[in-house]
């Protein structure tokens, strides 16, 4: 099964009240393990989180063939950018494209049992399995985005969401949250004098990307959004009690 709105909550509980998780995007299969009433718990392909979304954000699908790219787009009624927007599609999104032709591509997707057409622009997506070096040039389209914790859709995202929906332009799919993928088997950077370009800096229950050797960008609750800003500024203001734990080159 496959998710078939523009995201749905995965949820700590089958309840509307409980915690936020993490966010599973359009076109992102996940393998259902229970049921409770209009909840199912599952476990999200991407990256293997289990939690708890509602039963109308699933459907069958298409196998996808290309994932978007932007920060958001739409699938369009008519290969017109005047036409009807169907549905909104974030970032990380996967569809099925059955077609490309004079600058839209042709989707397929399923509601409520209905198969339903539509396009969207080709510059806003790319084949499944493509690789883009600059993947911070990724992050930085996220810039102002508000923070979200648990966000995962780019309405709204965490600081590991920033991670990891960048991180997979690269062509890697990675844990969700910051305590697996300090984890991962990076370089480890041991100053921080040498830090550059896609080194990925760790505090305790955070994490932030380097632009450059001085500035870093994160998704953070006290700016309440995606921001740049220089290292050492972040490094002043949570050093007390969230010094920095590990340093490590995603390049």
């Amino acid at each position: 099964m496959n998710i078939i709105n523009p995201s749905a909550l995965m949820k700590s509980s089958p309840s509307n009240g409980s915690a936020l998780e993490t966010e599973c995007l359009f076109g992102e299969k996940i393998e259902i393990l229970k049921e409770n009433y209009d909840w199912v718990y599952c476990k999200l392909a991407t990256d293997n989180y289990l939690g708890w979304i509602k039963k109308n954000n699933i459907g069958k699908s298409e196998n996808p063939t290309h994932r978007v790219i932007i920060k958001r787009t739409f699938i369009y009624e008519d290969k017109n950018p005047k036409s009807n927007c169907l549905i909104y599609l974030p970032m990380g999104s996967k569809l099925f494209v059955e077609k490309i032709q004079n600058g839209w591509a042709k989707t397929t997707f399923f509601k409520k049992e209905n198969i339903i057409i539509g396009y969207v622009p080709i510059q806003h997506i790319v084949e499944i399995n493509n690789k883009i070096k600059d993947w911070v040039k990724i992050a930085q389209q996220l810039i102002d985005t508000p923070y979200r914790w648990g966000g995962r859709d780019t309405i709204g995202i965490d600081c590991s969401a920033l991670l990891q929906l960048s991180y997979q332009t690269y062509g890697q799919d990675i844990p969700r949250n910051t305590s697996q993928q300090i984890q991962l088997n990076k370089n480890i950077i041991h100053d921080i004098k040498n830090l550059k370009r896609g080194n990925v800096i760790f505090w305790e229950g955070h994490v932030g990307i380097m632009i450059d050797s001085k500035n870093c960008i994160h998704s953070n609750a006290f700016h309440m959004k995606t921001k740049v800003e220089p290292l050492a500024e972040i490094v002043k203001r949570m050093e007390t009690n969230f010094p920095i734990i590990k340093m490590m080159d995603f390049n």
